[in-house]
């Protein structure tokens, strides 16, 4: 029997090892999704696969699955849940400093799966710690959820950003989602000073002052602002 490939664990970035070249210029674009939210902007770099694994800005990442984390040298030390700590290599990418997914994953106690047609990896389970409606991750999907309604199509497939000019005295930048599918509903949710903000299709009007975002236009790419000092912006988007 076939795994489904959303299911398969990504033994490869686990193993540490790699069925591609070896050599470090092996890199291409990943895409990194938190169940129904796909992680589409972040302060340092957006994630990347090198070399078989997947690689993510340590800060971000860290607060994206509620880990404890301090750097010193090209090693991040992360403590989980049980306060737990592990150490993790980093690497440098472009200027950024990077280290592994999967074993961030694995210390906060949740599990990845990965599509390698896609490039998508997807991470589940994880109540998050230290408040009661979640941590990291969990507490924007908490947010999402509490706006949804059961049974929304969900564009799960690759996706590619785009990021617009920054323009003096704007606290905001246009991103560009391009999917291969025609996108209906678009919802960014962004953490800046430690709380979250909501743009798109989600966010409540009023009869007077109504959402002036009206969905996503036809074709295969939507742009909504995001903050520009978001230390990750997380997207919820839903097919036509």
């Amino acid at each position: 029997m076939t795994a489904h490939p959303f299911l398969a664990v990504l033994a490869l970035a686990l193993a540490g090892t790699s069925q591609a070249a070896s050599t470090p210029t092996d890199r291409a674009p990943v895409v990194v999704r938190f169940e129904n939210l796909a992680w589409v902007n972040a302060l340092t770099a957006l994630p990347i696969l090198q070399n078989g694994r997947v690689l993510v800005p340590p800060t971000e990442a860290c607060d994206l699955l509620a880990l404890t984390c301090t750097t010193q040298g090209m090693t991040l030390t992360a403590a989980g849940p049980s306060s737990t700590e592990q150490a993790v290599s980093l690497t440098r990418v472009g200027g950024a400093l990077m280290t592994p997914l999967a074993p961030l994953v694995q210390l906060a106690g949740q599990r990845i799966g990965w599509n390698p047609a896609a490039r998508v990896a997807t991470i589940y389970g994880g109540a998050g710690t230290g408040n009661p409606n979640g941590a990291g991750w969990r507490s924007a999907l908490n947010e999402i959820t509490a706006r949804t309604t059961p049974g929304t199509k969900i564009y799960a497939g690759p996706i590619s950003v785009s990021i617009g000019s920054v323009r003096s005295g704007v606290p905001t930048v246009p991103l560009t989602l391009n999917t291969l599918q025609p996108l209906s509903e678009l919802t960014l949710i962004s953490k800046a000073a430690n709380s979250l903000t909501i743009t798109g299709s989600l966010v409540p009007g009023t009869v007077d002052v109504p959402n002036p975002f009206i969905g996503c236009p036809p074709g295969q790419s939507c742009t909504l602002p995001t903050r520009r000092d978001a230390l990750w912006t997380l997207a919820y988007a839903t097919l036509r």
